[in-house]
């Protein structure tokens, strides 16, 4: 996916989380993140888009500051975040030069464009789960393309599985995309590689949106479909997760 179409995503999702938390309101629950109301939702979101505007500016992220607007602004300063973003990250170049999480990058364009469509995706299904509307369907390469963040980008860097129980496999298959993973974890850390292997533990069939929910926390079992132990899906909820840094 090129960055135009990322930023598309982007603005999509952005739309869709403000309607839905306008319906949820402020104070309303996020039962996919459960210290978290609408509020704090919406005002992590902003500060990750002002953030990485900031960054793809060449600014120092260890010097970052951000003040988190109050409920009478927090919906305009969310769209003026979201602009920023999108903003910066047409304009940038595609050599563009500046700081990742994953360290260096072949384009730091894409991948800050990346980051923060999906960023955004993830968190307007929180908003949706808050406001009980139902979760709108991501489009098949989108979705299978944030599987891959997660699995072969974010994970093995940000997820902690010191105290799994035990090392186990799992195997994401995504029956309406031409792509599949198998991440291994254990105590030594996290890590997949593309394609489905043989033997894994656990097996996890679905449509890729409904997978890329399954994987990040956001759905239930009962959205996909399970094969071999299914103990170990409860292990993966309990273990992989990223949480807000």
């Amino acid at each position: 996916m090129d960055v135009p179409g990322y930023l598309d995503h982007l603005a999509q999702d952005a739309a869709l989380l403000v309607r839905a938390a306008e319906s949820a309101a402020l104070d309303g629950s996020v039962p996919s993140c459960p210290r978290w109301q609408v509020r704090n939702l919406l005002q992590h979101l902003t500060k990750v888009h002002h953030w990485a505007t900031f960054v793809l500016g060449g600014g120092d992220r260890q010097s970052f500051e951000f003040e988190r607007p109050g409920d009478d602004e927090v919906f305009a300063v969310f769209a003026a975040g979201v602009l920023g973003v999108t903003s910066s990250l047409r304009e940038a170049p595609d050599d563009l030069n500046v700081w990742t999480p994953a360290g260096p990058s072949p384009s730091a364009r894409s991948f800050w464009a990346r980051r923060m469509s999906h960023e955004t995706a993830i968190h307007r299904v929180d908003a949706e789960l808050a406001a009980d509307m139902g979760v709108t369907e991501f489009d098949a390469d989108f979705a299978a393309d944030g599987l891959d963040e997660l699995l072969m980008v974010m994970a093995p860097t940000r997820v902690s599985v010191a105290d799994v129980p035990r090392a186990f496999s799992v195997t994401i298959t995504p029956l309406d995309a031409n792509a599949a993973w198998t991440a291994r974890i254990g105590s030594g850390g996290f890590a997949a590689t593309e394609g489905a292997q043989d033997g894994s533990d656990l097996s996890v069939f679905g449509l890729a949106s409904d997978l890329y929910r399954w994987t990040w926390n956001r759905a239930g079992d009962d959205e996909v479909s399970l094969r071999g132990d299914l103990v170990l899906a409860d292990v993966w909820r309990a273990h992989i997760s990223i949480g807000a840094r």
